[in-house]
């Protein structure tokens, strides 16, 4: 038979289009839908050629309406329009390697799939032509009479879920494979189904058996309309072949592919011009969709691929030292990878690179070099960079963006993803009002509206080669930019059964995924993780895992649990020694998991080259737990260590455990040291400050105590955890309360962290006189000499490691005598200090707290009971992260399985603890207004339209805190104009009065905003 499908008509005439086909006819493997020539509507034949024709196949079924504007988008070109815009994005977004992925899981070669994720994508909506069409008056009543005469006995049915019962039947006809879950039909009519973010059941026999469908979705009409679309759009992409398999992954990126061209045609501005030109037939429709003309020299649909900024990029080579900034040469480990890895990587493809090394080594340049290695020769392309906090992934954007420059690309969009970007300059105000509601259009009738109330416009906010596209601004499209970075809770939500989840998993799949400070995570996150790891070997990417202090054994993990990803059975994997050398690197890849390690040489000339000693030390702090104020001990122990800064000037760090803790060391050294600049000279920051002031300090702290300050004579920054990682900062000295080995390890990296650096070029600042060595003070809580963890710090899982590390840091000091003034201790003993060398001890460090304390250590540090209770904790953590995860690809039965729970986005159990609360201070004046400032200048936004000014104007003052802090009260509700607004509606309002502006009351939690303080709680007896 010969069949000219859509890849073969872009350089062909319709009118010879249709003469080559005119006298074929197609019929199914059952005989049920005879295709003869001949028109349709008789019941006995349908002439697939002439129903492509101008006036062939109805069109006044409507796939697409505007209730204000009145106008109707014919749901047959609807159909075609997605598939001809996945066939680009298959072109021009998709990696190779996604696309070698999806055609091997299919079985077919990649223009058949190709062809087939068209066919998918065009019959998503067939569903529409059901009594979906009644729901929207207007639209309603332009249907023709024939089709309101033939409803039958139809019923209200979601129509993504009739698009699955019908396109089952219809894929069946086709020759698709229809039994159990796994078999094609099922899978590709359950990808029809998902388009609007969840997997549906689908019961064959059930609701989806045909007597069911042929008597609810409408009668002979709607039914034989029906069909003829779906041959149709069978004849137009030219998916003849029918595929032998559909492997979950496969399905998923299939998913993704298909929700993607849906939300990019279903943009009013895409199709409201077309909905207004002349209307032809479908094959007229579907040429003008890929013709070239002067608006769009490639196509329609390219222009619209190419416009919302999801063409795949292929950075060009440049040096080492052009694209990392001020680095002269690659150090050992650097050029270890750069040497070794592109010739594994080409003879045996995607794996996962493991890098341990020092805080401040470089070890996010060795992972731009190993992306650009894995994307060059293993088909994948871009790169996403997932952090564990906001504020370092606004850090690492940058860096992102000054590597991705350094390439000289004529375009290539990065885009920064969590959950507040409108505090950064990534988030433009033309990016704000394209706010993301986590739905497709489809799912609201007014969908021509933005934030200005008209018609959307698409293109770029600035003329710039890194700045994303306008589509780009939702949380999970902006993931599918070509470089990201993101915090690690916007991709687990690929793992979760989370609201279009396939999407995410589309847009991490077949790139390069680096996923820094690994160690950073509790063991629910890890457990995550993993899973995340699984399912990007499943799907062709290459993983890279960076950090400083990750465990072997959490190293080992990943490491396995990529390679089962990849089908490797565990029995092959079982035995393997997959440990990684610290410092020093270890490649495994997927397809033959033969490691391949940094040498012992390399090792050991890299230790030597980058080998720092900073001297730390415990200091016993007088914590009674019956005080009023048990704290006070170790706020006078941080002010007499900091006089030698108030006489000599320096820079210093001084990390609390708990917000309440760090606002009263702030005013504690204020008071004590008297400074005359104290408001400058005395930083506090922490998560409560509102969004724009903690920005701001965020970045003012970068630049002062970064590599090129300029460093200012005296800066004392109190904080809490906000810069233990990834910030490159350097200060003289630290003082940290206790904590955790890896944390203080962490903690430690900002000390003298340039010095090598500045040796060997210029110094901003002289250290002080007093800064003989890189100083770390530890302050731990005792009373009468035992070691307290206070109940205020809330982490009752890492008693034991705080005890361990405290047990571990007082083996490398010995008590001395008493103590200067500048180093006193209070009611305990001083302590010499111990030297620690990075990176040397860092494994062992860490092997020593984590491991199984042994009875003969003392009974000081042995405390098998705490460790039990430790180990039970963490097996908690990973049991649980296991009863939220999706099943990895081969334990899946149902697609259905995947989407479960209907999770959105906001309610993604990404971590074991609820996401906070965030409140928007405002004050009551006198006159009853609401207002943003205390002063009452800046009256609360209202409205329904609000400008995206005013949007940003109200998110950048929003605090986080605990939701049971305010679980307990009565707020007052949010202004209407809020209540649909997918970053306004959620928003809690702390309200004080003026002029007292008293704490606000939630039940027994007393709640207050304070300008230098930020959010202020304390308790109290309940109103």
């Amino acid at each position: 038979m010969n069949w000219k499908g859509g890849a073969d008509l872009s350089g062909v005439g319709a009118a010879a289009v249709v003469s080559g086909l005119v006298d074929h006819s197609f019929r199914d493997a059952g005989g049920r839908f005879a295709v003869v020539s001949g028109r349709a509507g008789d019941g006995e034949g349908m002439d697939v050629v002439g129903d492509g024709g101008p006036g062939g196949l109805p069109l006044t079924l409507w796939g697409k309406f505007s209730a204000r504007l009145g106008l109707a988008y014919p749901l047959l070109f609807h159909l075609l329009d997605s598939a001809v815009v996945a066939g680009e994005l298959w072109d021009r977004m998709l990696s190779p390697a996604q696309r070698v992925v999806i055609a091997q899981g299919l079985g077919l070669g990649e223009a058949a799939a190709r062809a087939v994720a068209m066919l998918a994508a065009g019959l998503h909506d067939l569903g529409k032509a059901t009594r979906f069409q009644a729901c929207e008056p207007g639209a309603w009543a332009l249907v023709s009479e024939r089709f309101k005469r033939d409803v039958g006995s139809w019923r209200v049915m979601r129509h993504e879920r009739a698009s699955m019962h019908v396109g089952l039947h219809v894929l069946g006809s086709w020759g698709y494979r229809l039994e159990g879950n796994d078999s094609p039909a099922v899978r590709i009519a359950q990808v029809l189904g998902g388009h609007h973010g969840r997997f549906l059941q689908l019961d064959v026999r059930g609701a989806a058996g045909w007597e069911r469908v042929e008597h609810e979705l409408g009668g002979p009409l709607w039914q034989e309309t029906r069909l003829r679309y779906a041959w149709q759009v069978r004849r137009l992409t030219g998916a003849r072949e029918v595929p032998s398999r559909v492997p979950v992954e496969v399905a998923v990126l299939l998913e993704g592919l298909v929700q993607l061209a849906d939300r990019l045609v279903s943009q009013p501005h895409v199709w409201m011009p077309r909905a207004l030109v002349p209307r032809g037939g479908a094959l007229d429709h579907w040429m003008a969709a890929r013709s070239p003309s002067p608006d769009a020299p490639d196509g329609w649909a390219a222009q619209v691929v190419s416009e919302a900024g999801l063409e795949s990029v292929e950075l060009p080579p440049r040096p080492f030292t052009e694209i990392h900034a001020g680095v002269h040469e690659p150090s050992v480990v650097q050029a270890s990878v750069m040497e070794k890895l592109p010739g594994r990587v080409m003879q045996d493809g995607a794996g996962i690179l493991v890098v341990g090394d020092g805080t401040g080594t470089g070890k996010s340049a060795v992972a731009w070099e190993a992306a650009n290695i894995f994307n060059r020769h293993t088909g994948t392309r871009g790169c996403t960079l997932l952090q564990p906090t906001t504020a370092i992934a606004d850090a690492a954007y940058d860096a992102m963006i000054s590597m991705v420059s350094a390439h000289r690309p004529d375009r290539a969009p990065v885009a920064l993803v969590h959950s507040h970007p409108w505090l950064s300059a990534a988030y433009l105000d033309a990016r704000l009002a394209r706010a993301d509601r986590q739905v497709t259009v489809d799912e609201y009738c007014d969908d021509d509206r933005d934030g200005d109330g008209g018609v959307e416009q698409s293109g770029r906010p600035e003329r710039k080669v890194t700045v994303p596209a306008a589509f780009l601004a939702g949380f999970d499209r902006a993931l599918l930019a070509p470089f990201v970075v993101a915090t690690l809770d916007q991709a687990l939500m690929a793992v979760l059964h989370t609201r279009h989840a396939a999407l995410r998993m589309l847009a991490l799949s077949g790139r390069t995924v680096i996923i820094d400070e690994a160690h950073a995570h509790s063991a629910y996150m890890r457990g995550l993780l993993c899973r995340l790891v699984h399912w990007l070997a499943a799907t062709g990417s290459s993983v890279i895992v960076l950090s400083a202090t990750l465990r072997d054994q959490d190293a080992r993990r990943l490491v396995h649990a990529y390679l089962t990803g990849a089908g490797h059975p565990p029995a092959e994997l079982a035995g393997r020694d997959w440990s990684v050398p610290y410092p020093g690197w270890l490649f495994v890849p997927a397809r033959r998991p033969a490691p391949l390690r940094m040498s012992d040489r390399e090792r050991q000339l890299h230790s030597a080259a980058t080998r720092r000693t900073f001297r730390a030390r415990l200091v016993p702090v007088a914590y009674p737990a019956g005080a009023a104020e048990p704290g006070h001990g170790l706020r006078e122990m941080t002010a007499r260590l900091l006089r030698c800064v108030e006489q000599d000037g320096g820079c210093a760090v001084v990390s609390e455990a708990t917000v309440e803790e760090a606002q009263a060391t702030y005013q504690h050294l204020k008071n004590a040291l008297r400074w005359q600049d104290a408001r400058r000279e005395v930083v506090l920051l922490h998560a409560r400050l509102p969004g724009h002031q903690r920005e701001a300090l965020i970045r003012r702290l970068r630049t002062e105590l970064g590599p090129r300050g300029p460093r200012p004579h005296r800066l004392v920054v109190v904080t809490t955890s906000l810069l233990d990682m990834s910030l490159d900062l350097d200060a003289d000295v630290m003082i940290s309360h206790l904590a955790v080995m890896e944390t203080l390890l962490q903690r430690a990296g900002r000390l003298w962290r340039f010095e090598q650096r500045w040796e060997q070029g210029t110094r901003p600042r002289p250290r002080p006189p007093w800064a003989h060595a890189p100083l770390l003070h530890v302050l731990t809580p005792v009373d009468e000499q035992t070691l307290v963890v206070p109940g205020s710090w809330g982490r009752a899982d890492e008693d034991y490691l705080l005890r361990a590390t405290a047990a571990h840091l007082d083996a490398l000091t010995a008590p001395t005598g008493p103590s200067s003034p500048a180093e006193g201790a209070p009611a305990a003993r001083a302590r010499t200090f111990g030297q620690i060398i990075l990176p040397d001890h860092v494994p062992a460090l860490l092997d020593a707290v984590h491991a199984a304390p042994a009875p003969d250590a003392g009974a000081p540090r042995y405390d098998a009971a705490g460790h039990a209770a430790h180990l039970a904790r963490q097996q908690y953590l990973a049991e649980l992260a296991r009863t939220q995860l999706i099943p990895a690809p081969l334990r899946t039965g149902s697609l259905a399985d995947l989407t479960r729970r209907h999770v959105h986005a906001g309610q993604a159990p990404t971590r074991e603890t609820l996401p906070p609360a965030r409140l928007l201070p405002c004050y009551r004046q006198n006159t009853g207004d609401l207002t943003l400032d205390p002063a009452g200048r800046v009256p609360l936004p209202c409205g329904s339209a609000l400008r995206p000014p005013q949007v940003r104007s109200i998110l950048e003052r929003t605090v986080p805190a605990p939701w049971e802090w305010v679980a307990q009260g009565h707020p007052p509700p949010v202004p209407d104009g809020w209540r649909t607004h997918p970053l306004l509606a959620d928003l809690v309002l702390l309200t004080a009065r003026m002029p007292e502006a008293l704490p606000v009351r939630f039940g027994t939690h007393l709640l207050s905003m304070d300008a230098e303080l930020g959010l202020i709680h304390r308790t109290g007896p309940s109103g």
